[in-house]
């Protein structure tokens, strides 16, 4: 548990780091964040903070940078506190005054203005979720696997492979799936892809599925995204403009990685989250590409459509801008997404 002292100091260490992509002193803090601290007092919760895990020093006499667990404390203490300029609000609003009359219309209106402002590779994810689910089979394929079979009225998803737990027989699959088929069949995708497990629905009968309806239903939500899934990204190349990837290894590594639409449509939307909901995604060890952070937010795109709105950037990101950035744009989205459905 940090006390409130190293809390302010290690969110100042992380503040001057995304502002100057440099290692913060104890006497940059103690100048332009905590006046009231002396400097040797700073040092010393510093190298607290580092034997922590939270900082890393470069050098013996550089300051110190945030390490990826300092920026997952950063965003979950995060205040939202950060207001758009009036320039940056006119702009967002000049640019979705235009005419904009289909669907890819608005996606390619958010890739581009979220992208200007924020100056990161902007992503947005489409997923037609219209489908009506007319069937769900469990087929044991007598090696301790069992294949998911998902049958829409459009489509059929074939690809979800399961262990079987060890105590299950033949008779406990035809169970299971019949619970499933009552659940599902006759709803749209849409009403069951940010579908919490329904533990509440399974009665004393049916508790012993309560672990296997929990990897049926995320083998559900992944693969029926990708069947309808539609991704825009836009400003990729403004990665080069940040100084962790002016080696050529570096930038060509993210460019590669932001080639694969099918990993980047999972990264912005296999979560879980309802609309409205945000989700920042730190490091690898978060399903993030290696040394960089995802910011998502879910918005409705019409009637049985999902989507995601958000950005890849480095490690060292503006979070705060990036957030009330989408915010703006999401509650844009939804008035025009409401005015076509008038």
């Amino acid at each position: 548990m940090l006390s409130d002292r190293k809390k302010k100091i290690l969110c100042a260490v992380v503040d001057g780091y995304i502002d100057k992509a440099t290692p913060v002193s104890s006497k940059d803090i103690q100048q332009e964040y905590l006046t009231e601290c002396s400097s040797a007092t700073i040092r010393n919760e510093l190298s607290a903070l580092e034997s922590m895990g939270y900082l890393i020093q470069p050098h013996v006499s550089a300051g110190r940078i945030p390490s990826e667990k300092a920026f997952r404390f950063y965003v979950n203490e995060l205040a939202y506190d950060y207001n758009l300029t009036v320039a940056e609000v006119e702009q967002i609003e000049r640019h979705f005054s235009r005419k904009i009359s289909t669907l890819e219309d608005v996606m390619t209106a958010v890739t581009r203005i979220i992208s200007d402002i924020t100056n990161y590779t902007a992503v947005v994810v489409k997923e037609d979720m219209s489908d009506t689910i007319t069937a769900i089979k469990l087929l044991d394929l007598s090696n301790g696997k069992m294949l998911v079979v998902i049958v829409t009225d459009s489509r059929v998803l074939k690809d979800g492979m399961l262990d079987i737990p060890d105590d299950f027989n033949g008779q406990m699959v035809m169970q299971a799936e019949r619970w499933l088929n009552k659940l599902f069949v006759g709803k749209h995708v849409s009403e069951f892809i940010n579908f919490n497990y329904p533990y509440a629905l399974v009665n004393d009968e049916f508790s012993q599925f309560n672990a296997l309806f929990k990897k049926i239903i995320d083998v559900l939500k992944k693969q029926s995204l990708f069947g309808g899934m539609d991704v825009e990204t836009y400003g990729e190349s403004k990665i080069l403009q940040h100084s962790e990837y002016y080696d050529a290894r570096s930038a060509q590594k993210f460019l590669t990685e932001i080639e694969d639409k099918e990993k980047i449509a999972e990264m912005f939307t296999y979560d879980g989250g309802e609309n409205g909901s945000v989700t920042i995604k730190i490091g690898a060890n978060d399903s993030a590409p290696d040394g960089c952070s995802v910011v998502s937010t879910r918005v409705s795109l019409g009637e049985n459509i999902s989507g995601s709105i958000g950005v890849i950037g480095p490690m060292r990101m503006n979070y705060k801008k990036v957030l009330s950035v989408l915010d703006k744009i999401s509650e844009i989205v939804i008035d025009l997404i409401g005015k076509e459905n008038k």
